[in-house]
């Protein structure tokens, strides 16, 4: 099984492409979260719990 990691003939480029790609993408989450506005959160916090206080209770 390790021999196919050792003998890449040239496949590296896709490990070292996928590795970029994956922190890039965790890099770009990140960011997005940490540039969230906490306003934003609260709401979404608040969402579900507001969601069912309005609706009441229905018996079927």
């Amino acid at each position: 099984m390790f021999s196919q990691i050792k003998n890449l003939d040239g496949g590296e480029i896709y490990l070292i492409s996928s590795l970029l790609m994956f922190m890039i993408f965790f890099l770009i989450v990140g960011i997005y979260l940490l540039k969230l506005s906490k306003k934003h959160i609260e709401i979404m916090r608040e969402m579900p719990i507001r969601e069912n206080k309005t609706e009441g209770y229905e018996e079927n």
